[in-house]
């Protein structure tokens, strides 16, 4: 089974993406241990040859897209939210170029461990005709799946969970450490609207350890990074800023490093997944549709980005020690091999 990779995010430097796609190799290394991958990418590629060498890592040019479509069983587009285009068409676009190689070579198109962070994304004429056209889809919850399924022509859809619970299944983060905070705080190019009250809230907690983690590696605006560096130099003296991805290391190292805390306040959807395997008590801040539904799969609370300090506290005392999601893990896992069956099936 020659299965090429169309999701073009690897490499971009959020570590979220590694869990997922680090999920799906786990599984199929037991499922079809003589499948092989392909994906093309305009990011570096030694890096991702270095950490995922079962992946054939080729560059983001027309020609070799179109060669590895060619020569593909089936087309995979693996994680993330894909049919996004408020902010900019360009991941639409390349879906729509993708479409037209695999319709023009028949190739099945398949989603997998992906979600739809809101309704309104489906409404765009050109996202529905590429749902409509897909072999199948596996969801990474089941809010996605529901919005997928109340399209005028749904594709073949089921509600499954994110893959990254098959890595960390095998491979979990490191135990909550007692008395640590740690936060992962990202709001998309903008600020956090309940920052004040929130590190306020934050700051009553009797943490000993109050560890400000970077999921993302680049320093974009409103990511972790950013507004670690725009904090008040008082407040900023209070927390460690730790980024636990080195380029190209194996992914089990770097999971190694994740400082786990007692507590774990994350607007990042893999930090949530993550703090529930190491035992955390989790609280999403849920600026979006995807990371309230993470919520509700964890069973954890959640505040809006602007929640006030009473909101912000009560969620925090609610917030118990989360038990691995191993029932998520398995359904993740069965999601992997529902798309090998039925991609199978379409090469007959």
């Amino acid at each position: 089974m020659r299965i090429h990779l169309g999701h073009h995010f690897y490499g971009a430097g959020n570590l979220g993406d590694d869990f997922m796609l680090a999920g799906f190799l786990a599984a199929m290394q037991t499922l079809a241990p003589d499948a092989t991958f392909t994906s093309c990418v305009p990011f570096p590629l030694e890096p991702l040859r270095q950490r995922f060498p079962e992946i054939t890592w080729l560059p983001y040019a027309d020609d070799t897209r179109r060669q590895c479509i060619e020569a593909c069983d089936a087309w995979l587009g693996l994680g993330g939210s894909p049919f996004q285009s408020a902010q900019s068409r360009w991941f639409v676009d390349h879906l729509e170029t993708e479409a037209g190689l695999c319709a023009r070579f028949r190739k099945p198109r398949f989603f997998l461990g992906v979600g739809v962070q809101d309704a309104a994304e489906l409404v765009v004429p050109d996202v529905r005709q590429l749902c409509a056209s897909a072999a199948g889809i596996w969801t990474r919850d089941t809010a996605s799946a529901e919005r997928l399924l109340a399209l005028p022509s749904p594709p073949p859809v089921a509600a499954a969970a994110d893959l990254a619970h098959v890595f960390f299944l095998g491979c979990p983060p490191p135990d909550a450490a007692p008395s640590r905070l740690t936060t992962v705080l990202n709001f998309d190019y903008g600020g956090w609207p309940g920052q004040d009250a929130g590190l306020e809230t934050l700051r009553a907690l009797p943490a000993t350890d109050r560890v400000w983690l970077a999921q993302e590696a680049r320093e974009l605006p409103g990511a972790e990074r950013a507004l670690f560096a725009a904090l008040p130099a008082e407040e900023r003296c209070r927390w460690r800023l730790v980024a636990p991805d080195v380029p190209g290391a194996p992914l089990p190292d770097v999971l190694a490093a994740w400082p786990s805390g007692a507590w774990l306040v994350s607007a990042r959807y893999h930090a949530a997944l993550a703090g529930a395997w190491a035992g955390s008590r989790v609280v999403v801040i849920a600026t979006n549709e995807k990371l309230r539904g993470a919520a509700q799969e964890l069973g954890v609370p959640s505040v809006p980005p602007d929640a006030t300090a009473a909101a912000f506290a009560h969620a925090l005392i609610s917030a118990e020690p989360a038990a691995p999601p191993l029932a998520l893990a398995a359904r993740a896992r069965e999601a992997c091999a529902a798309f090998l069956r039925s991609a199978v099936a379409h090469r007959r």
